[in-house]
């Protein structure tokens, strides 16, 4: 049993003292609110908007997520890419208007047939442990993360690489398709003209990681990349925070700004509001719903705050390998069960409903194809078909068994569910909501024969269908453990069309290939695809140069702090004397924040 001594009267003063101040400073931010007072007040930059970028501070962020790996060659959540962004450099990388340009490459080529891609390294890039990037570092890490021991849950969308078969089966020590010209050249190979190659290189699984990495995966290396930030011993604390600190080698002069950034995991909407509210954290994108209407329609916080686009597509995914959605027609009934309009309510300023796996923010969506669509007679047909009929009246019939339903802890999806499961009792299927926290979900939902059903989830690694339908629907990326394919949904026809569109260079046919695609994966129904969501960020002016970015969450490299007024001097108003005399009483001490 823990021990509780009586607090002696100073403590109890000080601790006082903390508490109100804390209280006050939130009261005062909300009287100063003007014109929406449950708001706080901005804190404000200490320049004009025309100020140039100084170096210096520490931005913080939050997440009611977590993440489980910092390793590039294991991305398998939505958190992690955030970090590795700042951690990793690739040859090639997204500007600020989503296209591709050289980064670790000072300059590129690709062969007239489109197989052969050639990367002149810059010279002088320093890993984060001082040694400099050449091009055996890329082949090493490239085959690092392609090897069958690596847990690389996106290893199957490089197969084009040259030799790629014989490496992933252990016939050959090294990828035939990655060759070392000198110190500075790396070249690929690939089997024939492949659309994605390029984008796949911008995305993290191949970027460059430090010798120390080793030729072959380890969860026991201390991360190391060339990218603008690095990571400390110690500066991961598993669950509750990550920091990472500026790169002094960093290849780009001046870059970065910041003296570092952390990101807190596991923080709650509410909590991250009182946050966001004192300055102890810097950019907000987890909001509770009326909040995030009333910071949209303040004045004061407008010119801070903008949405991402549309590249987030989510629903119900069912795993077609367990019953009972191993029968199509049960799949089908539960697609054209659900009513998305009601379900838009949820969040109706970020969700839109989705009827096709690519969300509208994706170049290639095309809004004419055959999606999915809610109609509940149709709904009660399919049931009919599969052999589990239900009858709406005397509530009889339908599957006669409940079926776990794996969820997250404070996501959307907890809210979600409650209606989707009133939904699909109308047609004879109840669902059991389990909830585990959400490093447990990705484990339990990407794990073979393990989930029957649960939210399906996926955001765009670069600006294609096949960035959504290669992953989630292809056969070849179902894997035992960490399967990105948590439908484990495969369909020889489906695998085909993805592709031939992935190496049909004429953006028409490959757009043509990928709808059809879409097309049956609809009418079969791996997933009942659900809404699109738009995240809203929202900032402090101090939070200088900020803004979503086209392709990737957040990328801090550019970003600075502008202090000057900012939230230290906000909070200097709650010290010692002045809290005090605010509050009418002396208190002996010091407050503390």
């Amino acid at each position: 049993m823990r021990s509780i001594r009586e607090k002696t009267s100073r403590e109890k003063t000080t601790r006082c003292a903390v508490r109100l101040g804390r209280q006050v400073h939130l009261v005062l931010l909300g009287f100063n609110a003007g014109c929406s007072p449950e708001l706080p007040t901005p804190l404000p930059s200490g320049h004009s908007e025309a100020a140039l970028p100084r170096r210096g501070g520490a931005l913080t962020l939050a997440s009611f997520g977590d993440m489980r790996t910092l390793d590039p060659a294991n991305v398998a959540d939505g958190i992690a890419p955030q970090v590795l962004q700042a951690m990793f450099a690739g040859l090639v990388d997204y500007d600020t208007q989503g296209q591709i340009q050289p980064e670790l490459a000072k300059r590129y080529s690709v062969s007239s047939d489109g197989t052969h891609y050639r990367f002149v390294l810059r010279e002088g890039v320093r890993f984060h442990d001082g040694e400099e990037l050449t091009a055996d570092d890329v082949k090493r890490s490239v085959e690092r993360a392609l090897h069958p021991t690596s847990p690389n849950p996106s290893s199957a969308s490089y197969a084009s690489i040259k030799g790629y078969a014989a490496f992933i089966a252990r016939k050959a020590e090294h990828l035939d398709g990655v060759s070392v010209e000198g110190r500075y050249v790396v070249t690929f190979d690939v089997d024939r003209p492949d659309s994605s190659f390029l984008p796949l290189l911008a995305m993290q699984p191949l970027r460059p990681v430090c010798k120390s990495a080793g030729t072959r995966y380890a969860d026991t290396w201390h991360p190391c990349g060339a990218g603008p930030f690095k990571l400390l011993p110690g500066g991961w604390d598993h669950g509750r925070q990550i920091k990472l600190v500026r790169h002094p080698g960093y290849f780009r002069p001046g870059l970065p700004y910041l003296d570092s950034f952390t990101y807190l995991f596991n923080v709650n909407t509410t909590s991250q509001r009182f946050k966001f509210a004192t300055g102890e954290q810097d950019v907000l994108r987890d909001f509770l719903a009326p909040e995030l209407l009333k910071f949209q329609a303040d004045p004061r916080w407008r010119p801070y705050g903008e949405y991402e686009i549309e590249k987030q597509v989510a629903g119900l995914a069912m795993n077609t390998e367990l019953a009972p959605f191993d029968n199509v027609e049960i799949r089908r009934a539960v697609a054209t069960a659900l009513d998305r309009d009601q379900l838009q309510q949820v969040r109706a300023s970020n969700l839109r409903p989705a009827y096709l796996p690519v969300p509208p923010g994706v170049e290639g969506y095309d809004a004419s194809l055959k999606g999915q669509h809610f109609d509940l007679n149709e709904a009660l047909d399919h049931m009919k078909r599969a052999g589990y009929p239900f009858d709406p009246a005397t509530r009889t019939g339908g599957w006669p068994h409940i079926i776990p339903y794996l969820t997250y802890t404070q996501g959307l999806d907890e809210y979600l569910v409650q209606i989707v499961m009133q939904q699909l009792a109308r047609i004879g299927i109840r669902l059991e909501v389990r909830i585990v926290n959400y490093p447990t979900f990705l484990a339990l939902r990407g794990r073979r024969k393990q989930t029957v059903a649960g939210p399906g989830f996926w955001q765009q690694d670069y600006p294609e269908p096949g960035s959504f339908l290669e992953p989630l629907f292809h056969s070849k990326s179902i894997n035992d453990e960490e399967s990105n394919n948590a439908s484990f949904y495969a369909n020889s026809r489906v695998d085909e069309l993805i592709d031939r569109a992935r190496h049909e260079l004429n953006p028409e046919r490959r757009k043509k290939t990928y709808g059809e695609a879409q097309e049956i994966i609809c009418d079969e129904a791996p997933w009942a695809f659900t809404h699109y969501y738009r995240f809203f960020v929202q900032w402090q002016p101090y939070v200088r140069d900020y803004r979503p970015h086209p392709t990737w969450t957040l990328d801090a490299a550019r970003v600075w702090l502008d202090h000057a007024a900012g939230p230290l001097a906000t909070r200097a108003l709650f010290s010692g004397d002045a809290l005090a005399k605010l509050l009418g009483t002396r208190i002996r001490g010091r407050a503390t924040w």
